[in-house]
């Protein structure tokens, strides 16, 4: 049935190319036969009496129809070459996978002995690069599964049989999914020898290799600092990646560093992440690093520091934000009211309260009204007397924030 499929397409284009080439024989019988030769020397100049100059075009157009079914008959057969190679590789994988794996937990075992028989069956393997991917990723495979006294076995075979030179081969390799499967070898196997140069791709152009880069520094880097990446890293770092780095900490449980060290990083991004950071561990270790955070130049990121510190509850900073607020734009005058009735503290109501009767947009008397309401017994006290009060018009704005019904 396979062969089949590679006679009958192989079997159609040569019936095509020869009809073309037998048209083409017709055509110029056809020429040969109605002139005559004493009228005209050669065979172009019979074509030229019989079509005119029409004949130079007549022959491209049939020149480049047996070129066409040429070039297609060459492309068929690399196609139907390769795929049934590929399909004999992938048959023979799903053989080899299973044999090695078993082979690799023998050794573990302590079944294969070095430098006897069995041991010689890894040398074999080695010998062919086929083979030998085969064996790396079944050992990247059992790694996984590994525990760390184990690790260290695995480690020492896949150095004796130096599997490592064909690691280093594809992380220095110009394809970047090589890059990627070294990058993930080296820290499944936790060999750090190459730090330094997974270091370079944290800011590589490509999207997919930056992000792998980024979690191989994470998981090959000590415990006391697996984030050191942060301190040279230049490119945007999305939110994305920094989702996927969170999963990989909490997947390896590696314990977070004191992230305010990155928050002065020129990249912005980096310091977004490091505000998501403490605010996920619950880290107020340094109070002077969230404050300059509030300061910073960057909007939105002084907007994001805002929000951080009251879902911290920084009180120490709330003098800070109040200062500010005069000169704060729009949004970041929104984000400094929520915060301070996170705080849910009552010296807080006065300003909060002035903040109602300042402010003409009714977005930020909502909020305003929102933080007194937070704000325990002095703060409804406050929102009664507002109602009460002829001085403004309060009862639209407390009624909407006081109705269960939408808040």
């Amino acid at each position: 049935m396979k062969k089949l499929k590679i006679i009958i397409p192989i079997a159609i284009l040569t019936l095509l190319f020869l009809i073309s080439f037998a048209l083409q024989t017709r055509f110029n019988t056809l020429v040969a036969n109605q002139v005559n030769i004493e009228t005209a020397e050669s065979f172009i100049t019979k074509q030229v009496l019989i079509f005119g100059n029409s004949f130079a075009f007549l022959n491209v157009l049939i020149g480049s129809i047996v070129i066409c079914f040429s070039v297609m008959f060459v492309i068929l057969i690399f196609v139907l070459v390769n795929r049934n190679q590929m399909e004999r590789r992938a048959r023979s994988k799903e053989k080899l996978t299973v044999y090695y794996q078993s082979l690799i937990l023998d050794y573990l075992d302590d079944k294969i002995v070095i430098d006897k028989k069995e041991y010689k069956k890894f040398r074999k393997i080695c010998r062919n690069r086929f083979r030998k991917n085969i064996l790396i990723d079944q050992i990247i495979d059992v790694a996984l599964m590994m525990p760390n006294d184990l690790l260290g076995d695995l480690r020492e075979l896949y150095f004796r049989l130096k599997l490592i030179n064909e690691t280093e081969r594809k992380l220095h390799s110009w394809k970047w999914h090589n890059k990627i499967k070294a990058m993930k070898e080296l820290s499944h196997l936790e060999i750090r020898d190459y730090n330094e140069t997974i270091l370079k791709y944290v800011n590589a152009k490509n999207d997919t290799l930056r992000m792998e880069a980024q979690i191989a520094m994470v998981r090959l880097s000590d415990n006391q600092n697996p984030f050191m990446f942060l301190d040279h890293l230049d490119h945007e770092f999305s939110v994305w990646e920094q989702i996927t780095l969170h999963e990989v900490m909490k997947e390896a449980d590696i314990t977070p560093p004191d992230f305010s060290k990155w928050l002065v990083s020129d990249n912005h991004s980096v310091g977004m992440f490091c505000l998501r950071m403490m605010r996920e561990y619950n880290q107020v270790l340094n109070t002077d690093a969230l404050k300059n955070m509030l300061y910073h130049p960057n909007e939105r990121v002084a907007r994001f520091a805002t929000e951080v510190v009251g879902d911290l509850k920084v009180v120490e900073l709330a003098p800070v934000m109040k200062k500010l607020y005069k000169d704060e734009p729009f949004l970041n005058k929104m984000e400094i009211v929520k915060s301070l009735g996170k705080f849910g503290d009552s010296k807080y109501v006065k300003f909060l309260q002035h903040i109602v009767d300042s402010e003409e947009d009714t977005q930020l008397q909502i909020e305003g009204v929102k933080a007194v309401h937070a704000c325990g017994n002095d703060g409804q006290i406050a929102l009664q007397k507002m109602l009460d009060s002829d001085y403004r018009d309060y009862k639209i704005i407390i009624k909407h924030v006081l109705d269960k019904r939408i808040n």
